[in-house]
């Protein structure tokens, strides 16, 4: 199981490297952002083909509560097409980013708040699940890309 490596990896990048960690450039602080938003775009637009685009091609997902971990780009687009095919109601998926430090020039370490909301019959919107995405980017052909995400349900 890749799992735990990658948790510890993740635990060390986010405790032992604070002083190597450093804010993004400008140009890269809006990539990243720009990442995210797109993400989530194609989760709202149930777009899976779109959705693994923005994965590394040897990315990791795992997903708590989902059924196991993902490897590779297919692996990924196949969880989603699996997930958005189930999918029922209206949703968003709306990712807030609480911390976004590059532990090296090529990869970026992100905390994000991600909420997932139902469209509620009177036009508003109701938090249906949260979750805690502790994830890296690096960048693959001159991209961010998504590598390595955990998504742990909270609440």
């Amino acid at each position: 199981m890749m799992r735990l490596p990658l948790l510890a990896a993740l635990t060390w990048m986010a405790t032992a490297t604070a002083a190597l960690a450093a804010p993004p450039s400008p140009a890269d602080d809006v990539a990243l952002r720009q990442l995210g938003a797109a993400a989530d775009a194609a989760w709202d637009a149930k777009d899976a083909a779109r959705m693994a685009t923005y994965y590394a091609t040897d990315a990791s997902l795992w997903v708590g509560g989902a059924g196991g971990e993902q490897q590779g780009r297919e692996s990924v687009q196949a969880y989603f097409q699996r997930a958005f095919a189930g999918r029922v109601g209206d949703l968003r998926h709306v990712s807030e980013i609480r911390s976004l430090q590059l532990i090296s020039p090529d990869t970026a370490f992100t905390d994000v708040l991600v909420r997932v909301e139902a469209r509620q019959a009177d036009g508003t919107w109701k938090v249906v699940r949260r979750f805690n995405n502790v994830s890296l980017a690096a960048r693959e052909a001159g991209a961010w890309k998504l590598r390595v995400v955990r998504a742990y349900p909270i609440g």
